[in-house]
């Protein structure tokens, strides 16, 4: 498929089985939350969750981080969503523009090569 009718078949093999995994949920939800065993359950879902998540960035950075200024961005994105908090499209939004201010095509700052900056080379 490609085009518009590709896109809502990847929206819908994306987004699909987890609704419907939630409405399968919804009728057992009230009962199962009050369950201690569910609970903790859940709390181990969610610590592997966040170890998953935490692997992911570790990835992303050896991947994704080339120059001072992807480093910048990245630094800056953790900082606002972890330290202070704030919400995911405004950490995503920030992002967005304070790479676009340090992109090759506006102020080009921080477009030396991460590497180069810890070897001392530049």
């Amino acid at each position: 498929y490609q085009g518009v009718a590709g896109g809502l078949v990847a929206y819908v093999g994306l987004f699909g089985p987890g609704v419907i995994l939630i409405f399968a949920m919804v009728p057992f939800w009230a009962r199962l939350r009050h369950v201690k065993w569910f609970k903790s359950v859940l709390n181990g879902v969610n610590a592997t969750a966040i170890g998953l998540v935490g692997a992911a960035c570790v990835i992303l950075w050896e991947a994704a981080i080339i120059t001072a200024a992807d480093a910048m961005v990245f630094v800056l994105a953790g900082t606002l969503a972890i330290v202070y908090n704030i919400g995911a499209p405004w950490v995503v939004l920030s992002g967005g523009i304070f790479g676009a201010i340090l992109c090759d095509d506006a102020l080009s700052l921080g477009q030396v090569a991460y590497c180069d900056i810890l070897n001392g080379t530049n």
